[in-house]
């Protein structure tokens, strides 16, 4: 999936970012299947990208309810983190954000 969006006029690019975890839940159909990919730009801003159900993170209000769609969502390095932390293994986590020994 290639999604491209300006967000606050710094572009973002599925195709030119580096992609560091993936969520994948659900089957195809279902309401709240959900493909959500986390990026970082050469720039090193973070940003979610993805598609899904009605009932998922992408999901599209229509004038008589919810569809599935698609679309590109710049965060924060906190909800970045928090985001590999939940879809990632522990070195990919350690290796894109700052990590303390317990």
């Amino acid at each position: 999936m290639h999604i491209t969006k300006v967000v606050g006029g710094l572009r973002y690019d599925t195709a030119k970012a580096e992609e560091i975890c993936r969520l994948s839940k659900g089957r195809p159909g279902d309401w709240n299947t959900e493909e959500t990919a986390l990026y970082r730009t050469s720039k090193g801003a973070f940003f979610l990208a993805g598609e899904g159900g009605a009932r998922s993170r992408w999901g599209k209000r229509v004038s008589d309810g919810l569809t599935g769609g698609e679309g590109l969502i710049p965060v924060t390095v906190e909800e970045a983190r928090t985001f590999a932390e939940e879809n990632a293994d522990a070195e990919t986590v350690v290796a894109f954000f700052e990590v303390e020994e317990a």
